[in-house]
């Protein structure tokens, strides 16, 4: 059975109030339910396992994707200075032209972007501009508040809130020089937890700033994956008699002091029968839609358009329609024997890079003439003799 297949039948059956027969047995919808909670904890499991082997890795891949990280940093940096002629205040100047969107649950390459920008901005040669002049600071937009604690360790119980548009604004209209990318991630995130008692989000970071954070995403309800958790670790006396009990999974709700647990993870299947989201998610998807509304390329890194995410591929197709037609798209993948650039001439008559692919879902979306396709794949696709290059960068960003 396809994982989208079991992510259907979770999701039609939840929504129904009824159950199934599975295997001899009937599932009552209780048991579909807490069957639902399982899988998404698996799925939790395996993300969380992945990355306790790729920030292992420091110094390989997940160096690269840092390399690449710092450089847009740096990239917002020199946009801004170009843009100081601009109001602080207005979108103009504190708006960079770059936004990302994850489909993903993992917080990886929103913590690439976080620390890369976290040493931009303390950096001794940070830019500075204005009169008088101040520096320049580049952040992230989530498109909805997600507080969280303060990271470093030995700190007293802070609310550490994420930078958001309105926030920006007000700043620069003071006398900062602000500058911020939306970063989105409207399937949730692994390390977001929706409160049972208040219902509001949190978000858990761990309490280190290093890259390869071994407290980055919080462990399964299982002390087996978590074997040398440090008590020192826990916020509060209330995480920490969890975490002794063996609740390692305990994170305690920033906002009300309720204690959180991994089942209270948000995070949205990939289901054909999604239902409404929580109202900081929906919230996500809407700025998703304005994003794409402005948007005059399209960058498709490692998402391959399935068919059977209509959600997504109507939401493309409205936006091709749209006023604005001649929206360019990129596609990024890895093809045996392909491992260079593809203009969209080159993709005629290339049927076996665009049949059944990204590729020909992006051409049926886009238009034939405004696809291209590198298919080296990724960290390939910014890199240049083995380094991140500012060069392959803006090649892979600019296309007109």
């Amino acid at each position: 059975m396809k994982i989208n297949d079991l992510f259907n039948i979770m999701d039609l059956h939840d929504q129904s109030g009824h159950g199934f027969h599975a295997d001899g047995a009937f599932l009552t919808p209780q048991q579909v339910g807490s069957a639902k909670s399982a899988l998404k904890m698996l799925l939790q499991t395996m993300f969380f396992i992945d990355w306790q082997v790729a920030r292992k890795d420091k110094d390989g891949q997940l160096a690269l994707h840092y390399d690449f990280a710092h450089m847009l940093g740096h990239r917002m940096q020199r946009e801004g200075i170009k843009r100081s002629d601009k109001l602080y205040e207005s979108q103009d100047f504190y708006l960079g032209d770059v936004s990302f969107v994850s489909m993903n649950y993992d917080p990886i390459g929103l913590w690439c972007q976080t620390v890369a920008n976290r040493v931009l901005n303390k950096d001794p040669a940070v830019p500075h501009i204005g009169n008088p002049a101040r520096q320049l600071q580049v952040y992230l937009d989530p498109a909805n508040p997600v507080p969280s604690d303060r990271i470093e360790r030995g700190q007293p119980q802070r609310i550490w809130h994420s930078m958001s548009e309105a926030v920006v604004q007000r700043l620069n209209e003071v006398g900062e020089r602000i500058r911020i990318t939306k970063f989105l991630l409207p399937h949730g995130c692994l390390c977001w937890r929706e409160c049972p008692n208040c219902g509001k989000l949190s978000n858990y970071w761990g309490r280190s700033w290093d890259l390869d954070s071994a407290t980055l995403i919080p462990p399964p309800p299982l002390r087996a994956f978590a074997p040398n958790v440090d008590i020192e670790d826990a916020r509060t006396k209330k995480e920490r008699s969890a975490w002794q009990r063996g609740e390692v999974d305990a994170r305690e709700c920033v906002h009300c002091a309720t204690l959180t647990y991994a089942h209270h993870t948000t995070t949205e299947m990939q289901s054909s029968l999604k239902g409404r989201p929580p109202y900081f998610i929906e919230e996500i998807q809407r700025e998703l839609r304005v994003v794409m509304k402005h948007a005059r390329h399209i960058v498709l890194m490692g998402y391959s358009l399935p068919s059977d995410d209509f959600i997504y591929r109507a939401f493309f197709a409205a936006h091709r329609s749209g006023p604005r037609k001649d929206v360019k798209c990129t596609v990024i993948g890895k093809k045996v024997g392909c491992g260079d650039w593809f203009s969209p001439d080159d993709l005629d008559g290339r049927a076996d890079l665009h049949e059944n692919t990204a590729v020909g879902a992006a051409r049926d979306l886009f238009g034939p003439e405004n696809v291209r396709f590198y298919g080296g794949g990724v960290p390939d696709v910014f890199l240049e003799s083995g380094a991140v290059d500012d060069r392959a960068v803006e090649r892979l960003l600019n296309w007109c």
